[in-house]
């Protein structure tokens, strides 16, 4: 690849991966949130949710302001101290090293993701974000500050440091990745023709936030759809989904936004008499019980109920 390509790629990296990268992301995203409402006010203002956007984003905001002071400095911590004593590589900063780099974190966006709805600890966690019944650029950042800016999640993204990814190559290839990972949580682009063979498009994620059968727990990938072909988890949209939860959260206050994944997980415990049973909850997937009435993904798909006639289901 030419010299000049990639010098002026990393000077384009360094830009957002700097002091300034914060800026960067907060005004791309407010930026991309008011093209859509816009867009929205021009074609269809019926078909936009002002309360449900509005929790979004007062939601986020009390994220973000506690991650910034309590979960950021503690993953950049980490991120440092595996850096610095740990790597086995140094990456470079070639065309070839911005690709590894941008290849990892994608690889490990869907190792975390998919880790966090299949275990109940880090869905109690990610819940909150598959709360909204809508689906716009404001459900993109809708989260919970009990994930304390990613530490309380499987700690994947540790592994850039480890094969010596330095950090202002992570924070670029984050910076690109979470651009695209807002742009496809929309419904106004509806295909993108070969590339939703390739790409994690609006219509594949789509998929993920849907709540019917065959599209629970598919389409992790937040730029790439090919480790979801991969690795078995691929499902293409069909029809548009319905938004939400199977069992879905009926309410807008912040409070239960950000807390009810815990409330319903500390809930499933305390019914467990066991104390065996109560940590399976932290790490089995969501729906599994302890009287063995499981109902998971995989029993919803299949149309098997959790419970019949009082006798746990096969």
């Amino acid at each position: 690849m030419d010299s000049g390509i990639v010098d002026w790629w990393n000077a384009v990296a360094a830009e957002v991966s700097g002091e300034r990268a914060f800026f960067w992301a907060l005004g791309s995203y407010v930026t991309m949130i008011l093209v859509e409402r816009l867009t929205y006010l021009l074609h269809d203002r019926t078909d936009w949710n002002e309360r449900d956007a509005r929790a979004n984003v007062i939601n986020s905001s009390v994220t973000a302001i506690i991650d910034a002071f309590v979960g950021g400095p503690l993953f950049v911590g980490a991120y440092f101290l595996v850096y610095d004593h740990l790597r086995l590589f140094d990456m470079p900063y070639s065309w070839w090293g911005w690709v590894a780099a941008f290849l990892l974190n994608d690889l490990a966006y869907y190792v975390d993701h998919r880790i966090s709805h299949r275990t109940g600890l880090f869905w109690a966690i990610h819940t909150s974000h598959h709360s909204s019944r809508e689906m716009n650029l404001t459900v993109a950042s809708r989260g919970t500050a009990l994930g304390l800016g990613g530490i309380m999640q499987p700690a994947y993204f540790l592994f850039l440091p480890l094969m010596g990814v330095a950090f202002p190559m992570f924070i670029a290839a984050k910076f690109f990745g979470n651009l695209w990972g807002i742009f496809n949580h929309t419904r106004l682009v509806r295909h993108m023709g070969v590339l939703e063979e390739i790409l994690a498009t609006p219509a594949n994620h789509r998929v993920h936030h849907g709540t019917e059968p065959k599209y629970l727990d598919r389409n992790y990938g937040q730029v790439l759809i090919v480790w979801d072909r991969l690795f078995g988890s691929f499902q293409r949209e069909e029809e548009e989904p319905t938004y939400g939860l199977v069992k879905q959260l009926e309410s807008d206050r912040i409070w239960d936004i950000q807390t009810s994944g815990l409330q319903w997980l500390v809930g499933e415990m305390r019914r467990a008499p066991r104390l065996i049973d109560k940590l399976r909850y932290l790490w089995m997937p969501p729906g599994w019980r302890h009287d063995g009435c499981h109902l998971t993904t995989e029993q919803i798909r299949r149309g098997v109920p959790g419970c019949i006639a009082g006798q746990a289901a096969s």
